[in-house]
């Protein structure tokens, strides 16, 4: 007879940081963007969700961080300003932004409410490149950036610059680092592309890694580290340690029609490309907000199992399966071998491969 072991959860207020998707809606668009291939309706997070959040987030006693962020740009959304004043003065808030829409008078709102970080978009600070991937000019970013250095107080907020690392844009992620440096970002998060399109598939630079690669993020990371910008890198290849910041994290993931998901993955549905392979991605929402609390949405069993499941690596690891080349499952999140649903079965976030702050 074998032994048998039952898994019981306590219930807690655990959250540690909360995402709020305050809109959907962007005003770029993108190469490399999810909305490239979805079809979703787009909106705002309605003004009663965001009250009752911030009516209930005293609930959560280890609460320290409230990101504004999403798939959308947060500060066009309406309540975008309601949010910040909501939040600041209680906890960290970041606010990640393509950087597109930060003038003087947004710029001093920001720094006047106490924001604690501000990431911003930079694929590169070569012209024609990032004009290529986002359709507008980098100097308007650039210029906004040095302008909140210049203005901030005792350090903040810090500024984190997010690098998506193709090979259009490797050329140019050493000076990147040496401009980032001289305008006084604090961090830059490099993280691979994961193509949402097929076409997409020849910016990939880990399958297969090639030395030009692993040449050039090392050489960035010595700049950083002698100019005094942080470069955090992605790993360049499969490794046997899994860990998902968003679980290790205790963190919650808001979408702005009051949707409650545990990673930027799930939050909406669209195709991705894991090593070259086809997969569809559907969201998965562990509750909504117009009917529950957060509390009881956080600490029901479905999202206490999902989140005991990925911390203790309990799912599948499809990239290294020696079946996956004829698994249907591999093509969708529906569902892993190992009965887990949602599946993270081939998350590159899980491995390191893609990073965001």
């Amino acid at each position: 007879m074998r032994d048998v072991f039952d898994i019981v959860y306590h219930p807690a207020p655990s959250i540690e940081r909360l995402y709020l998707e305050l809109t959907n809606r962007c005003n770029l668009s993108c190469e490399m963007c999810y909305r490239q291939k979805w079809q979703e309706p787009l909106g705002d997070m309605p003004i009663e969700v965001l009250d009752s959040i911030a009516g209930e987030v005293a609930t959560f006693p280890d609460l320290k961080e409230v990101i504004l962020g999403g798939i959308g740009e947060p500060t066009i959304a309406n309540s975008f300003r309601q949010a910040v004043e909501m939040f600041a003065p209680r906890y960290e808030v970041t606010v990640t932004t393509n950087g597109t829409t930060l003038n003087d008078e947004l710029i001093e709102f920001l720094i006047s409410r106490g924001v604690a970080k501000i990431a911003l978009s930079v694929d590169s600070t070569d012209v024609q490149t990032f004009d290529s991937i986002r359709h507008q000019n980098i100097q308007g970013v650039l210029e906004s950036t040095r302008q909140i250095a210049e203005r901030r107080v005792n350090g903040r907020p810090e500024i984190i610059w997010e690098f998506l690392a193709m090979k259009s844009t490797l050329p140019y992620l050493v000076e990147t680092v040496s401009q980032a440096a001289q305008l006084g970002v604090n961090r830059i998060f490099v993280s691979h592309i994961l193509p949402m399109r097929e076409e997409s598939l020849v910016e990939t630079l880990y399958h297969p890694i090639l030395p030009e690669t692993e040449r050039t993020f090392r050489e960035a990371l010595l700049l950083g580290m002698r100019k005094g910008v942080d470069v955090v890198l992605p790993k360049n290849e499969l490794k046997t340690e899994r860990y998902c910041k968003f679980v290790e994290t205790q963190s919650a993931v808001v979408r702005w029609d009051g949707e409650v998901s545990s990673c930027y993955r799930f939050l909406h549905s669209y195709p991705e490309y894991v090593f070259g392979r086809p997969k569809l991605i559907t969201a998965h929402s562990f509750g909504s907000l117009r009917e529950q609390t957060l509390l009881k949405i956080w600490t029901s069993p479905e999202f206490m199992r999902y989140r005991y499941n990925v911390l203790h690596g309990e799912y599948a690891s499809c990239p290294d399966c020696q079946w996956v080349d004829g698994c249907d499952m591999v093509h969708h999140t529906d569902m892993d071998c190992l009965g887990n649903s949602p599946s993270c079965a081939d998350c590159l976030w899980g491995r390191g491969m893609t990073v965001c702050p």
